[in-house]
C-alpha cells in the first residue's frame, strides 16, 4: 500500500481523485495534517485543524455492480467505527449513512465519491475525518449530534498513525467482504448491528425537500435507510437524518 503523506491540502479527497483518475490502483492512500477546504457529505464543511485529527482518502475499486457502489460508505462506516472501538474501547456506532457517533455525539465522518471511468475503471475515493485529539474549542457547534473527539471520550491523548492504519486495515476487510458472496447483505447486516439509532423514531430529510418519518428499522442491501411506514418499510437512498 501507498500513503502519499501531505503537511497541507484544500481536500484529500480531491487528491486522491486525481491520482485515481490518472489509473493509482485500489488502496493508495492520501494524508494530510490539515485541511484547508475540507467537506463533508451534502457540500457541508469540515473543521481541519492541523496535528490533531486525522484526514485521509484512500482509493477503492470494488468489484461490484455499479448499483452496489453506495454500499461503501456502510462498509467503511463499519470499518472506522470498529477502528475506534479497538484503539480506544469506546462504544462507537454508526448514524445513516456516514457518520461516526459515541454517545450521540459525532467523532467522525466519511464521504465517498464514486466514478464510472478512466483509465482503471470505475472507482470509489472515500475520505474519512475523525476527531482524535481536537481540542474542544475547535470543535465545529452542532445543535443535534455535537462533536466531540476521542480523546475526550475516552480520557486520554491518542495515536493518529496507530489509529490510521487499524482504519485502513479494515477498509480492506470491509471491502473485500462487500466483494463477496452475499456481499451487499453481510455489509447490511453488519452496519444495523452498529447503527447507533436502530430501533429509534427518525426524520429524513430528503434531496427534494420532502421528509419522512418512522422508526428506524436498519437497512438494506442496496444501502437505503429503512424507516417504518403504514404501508411497510419506505427506503430512503439519499438524505440527511434527524431524530424525531
Amino acid at each position: 500500500m501507498t500513503i502519499h503523506r501531505f503537511q497541507t491540502l484544500p481536500s484529500t479527497n480531491d487528491e486522491a481523485m486525481r491520482l485515481a483518475r490518472e489509473g493509482a490502483p485500489a488502496g493508495q492512500c492520501v494524508v494530510a495534517d490539515e485541511q484547508t477546504a475540507g467537506r463533508g457529505r451534502a457540500g457541508h464543511s469540515w473543521t481541519s485543524p492541523p496535528g490533531v485529527a486525522l484526514y485521509f482518502s484512500v482509493i477503492l475499486r470494488p468489484r461490484v455492480a455499479p448499483e452496489r457502489l453506495p454500499l461503501a460508505t456502510l462498509a467503511c462506516g463499519v470499518a472506522v467505527a470498529d477502528a475506534i472501538r479497538a484503539a480506544t474501547g469506546l462504544d462507537a456506532g454508526l448514524k445513516w449513512p456516514n457518520d461516526v457517533l459515541v454517545g450521540l455525539r459525532k467523532c467522525a465522518g466519511i464521504l465517498c465519491e464514486a466514478e464510472l471511468g478512466g483509465p482503471g475503471g470505475a472507482f470509489v475515493v472515500a475520505g474519512v475525518g475523525i476527531n482524535v485529539n481536537t481540542p474542544a474549542a475547535a470543535l465545529p457547534p452542532r445543535p443535534i449530534f455535537p462533536a466531540t473527539s476521542l480523546a475526550a471520550e475516552a480520557g486520554r491523548a491518542l495515536d493518529r498513525e496507530a489509529l490510521l492504519a487499524a482504519c485502513l486495515e479494515r477498509i480492506a476487510a470491509e471491502t473485500a467482504l462487500l466483494e463477496g458472496p452475499g456481499g451487499a447483505e453481510a455489509v447490511a447486516a453488519r452496519f444495523a448491528a452498529r447503527d447507533a439509532l436502530r430501533g429509534r423514531r427518525l426524520r429524513a430529510e430528503l434531496p427534494d425537500g420532502t421528509s419522512v418519518e418512522g422508526e428506524n428499522l436498519g437497512v438494506d442491501s442496496a444501502g437505503a435507510l429503512l424507516l417504518s411506514g403504514p404501508s411497510g418499510p419506505v427506503p430512503v437512498l439519499a438524505g440527511s437524518v434527524f431524530l424525531s
